[in-house]
């Protein structure tokens, strides 16, 4: 029996590595570090050409000059992803550049943390747009391109990010919580709807994953957008974020972590996944 099982499989073609994504079109916002930095190079290494999206021109110009020296096809369109009318523009020219779009990670995201009864209508509006209204926005913005008759067999794929606190809440941060939840709402929407056009919508609800976002706050490391300062960062003393006891590995999660399950569900390993959320560390 071993014998035959050896000799056939002698004639067996070798599977092909279903992690490939060759050629596929990639634009992730928020990648000029962190998960999305990390899902821009283990994509780009896995055959992609990557589009990234930040509002940190510096860094994002950085994060493609790196993919570029070490030979992958990458470049950046920096800009405000909450101003309306940058989506539409983001998405067009991407598609000059490279001609489609077959993967788009609604990556770009930040922490506006307050108790609730300190939590302001600003605090809380802005958190709501970043993680709802631009995922929205964006995905709205690729309805002609993924509709197109011409498009009907063009792999389509949309990754958004959700959290552990959408799935059950997060003290300190009812806007994130809030936002995060709406996302799963979200994605399984667009997988209903556009699951005919070939579209694939999925969401990694992520844990603890180790990110300028979960570090302690750094008063030197501000961002300011849509007129608000805010800094970024978990505080030392927020036991519950800095508690792995309830982690099985019993560490928090890396960006690699992260982006690996992005590159699955980019890949034709989760090839008939929609509206699937991923509990990540």
């Amino acid at each position: 029996m071993a014998d035959r099982l050896f000799q056939l499989s002698n004639h067996l073609t070798p599977p092909a590595d279903l992690t490939r994504i060759d050629g596929q079109v990639v634009l992730i916002t928020g990648a000029a570090q962190g998960i999305g930095r990390a899902a821009a190079e283990l994509l780009a290494s896995r055959g992609a050409k990557i589009a990234i999206n930040d509002l940190d021109e510096k860094k994002a110009n950085v994060a493609v000059k790196e993919l570029q020296a070490a030979g992958y096809d990458a470049f950046c369109y920096c800009g405000d992803v909450l101003d309306v009318e940058f989506p539409p523009r983001l998405i067009k020219v991407v598609i000059e550049r490279f001609g489609r779009i077959n993967i788009l990670i609604n990556n770009a995201g930040f922490l506006n943390d307050a108790a609730i009864h300190k939590m302001t209508e600003e605090k809380f509006d802005i958190v709501m747009k970043i993680h709802n209204y631009t995922p929205f926005r964006m995905i709205r913005a690729l309805a002609n391109h993924w509709m197109d008759p011409a498009n009907r067999t063009m792999t389509k794929t949309v990754i958004n990010v959700s959290s552990t606190s959408g799935l059950h809440g997060a003290m300190g941060q009812i806007n994130y919580a809030t936002a995060k939840a709406g996302i799963i709402g979200l994605t399984k929407t667009v997988a209903a709807e556009w699951g005919r056009y070939g579209v694939r919508c999925n969401a990694a609800a992520y844990g603890w994953i180790d990110t300028r976002m979960t570090k302690p706050p750094n008063p030197d490391e501000k961002l300011v957008v849509g007129g608000q300062e805010m800094i970024s960062g978990i505080p030392l003393n927020a036991k519950k974020w800095r508690d792995t006891s309830d982690i099985a590995v019993g560490r928090p999660g890396t960006v690699e972590d992260a982006a690996g399950v992005m590159l699955f569900l980019a890949s034709p390993l989760s090839g008939c996944s929609s509206a699937v959320i991923d509990g990540g560390s």
